[in-house]
């Protein structure tokens, strides 16, 4: 095992399962208020709805990758924990994902919800009873038996994968005052920039999805 240096900064883990129980929660609201008639739905604004929950499940399939072919190996290495019931949770998690993209895709063509606010619940309801399984159990091992060299790798092949336009302004967007105050002396100009240029289309099509 290497010699720990730095503990590992997990800010921006927490803030990515921050954004999916977030965005699966307001979605499968957004959709039930659609399908019961207490919203309207121009097709621009279902369009809208649909790109984002396209982005969205790529975003949570990439997220579940990189933990099982980086994270997990380097967990497995610590011999301090076994990954294998959040690995199971992940292949139950795909075929979900696969169900919101396809109700998804229907909902942009017929305009009704009612399929694709059942499958945004059971993706919302596994990914909540998931996220709290894995911070309780891996995040103590990451921060014990990993270190920041080897963290770096794991945020590195994230990025790699990522579609950055998406993934920041959401992921930023859960900070506390005080995570964005150390997110943004970490990040610097860089960061900042980043964020005020991709911003402005997620702005647009949030404008979008809430109806605007």
């Amino acid at each position: 095992m290497p010699t720990k240096t730095t503990e590992p900064d997990l800010l921006g883990m927490r803030l990515a399962h921050r954004a999916m129980i977030a965005d699966t929660a307001r979605f499968t609201q957004l959709t039930r208020e659609i399908t019961a008639g207490r919203a309207d739905c121009a097709p621009a604004r279902a369009a809208a709805i649909t790109e984002y929950l396209s982005l969205l499940c790529d975003s949570i399939h990439h997220h579940h990758t990189i933990e099982d072919e980086v994270l997990w190996p380097l967990l497995r290495d610590t011999g301090a924990v076994d990954v294998r019931e959040l690995e199971d949770d992940h292949a139950e998690l795909d075929p979900v994902l696969d169900s919101v993209r396809a109700a998804a895709r229907d909902f942009a063509r017929s305009g009704s919800g009612a399929a694709l606010t059942d499958h945004l619940a059971r993706l919302h309801a596994l990914l909540t009873e998931h996220i709290a399984d894995e911070e309780q159990t891996i995040f103590p091992v990451i921060t014990a038996h990993l270190d920041q060299q080897q963290w770096s790798t794991v945020e590195a092949a994230a990025r790699k994968g990522a579609t950055m336009s998406f993934e920041l302004p959401r992921m930023f967007g859960m900070c506390t005052p005080e995570e964005w105050e150390r997110a943004s002396a970490e990040g610097g100009f860089v960061l900042t920039l980043m964020l005020r240029w991709f911003g402005r289309a997620h702005r647009r099509r949030e404008t979008l999805i809430a109806g605007g």
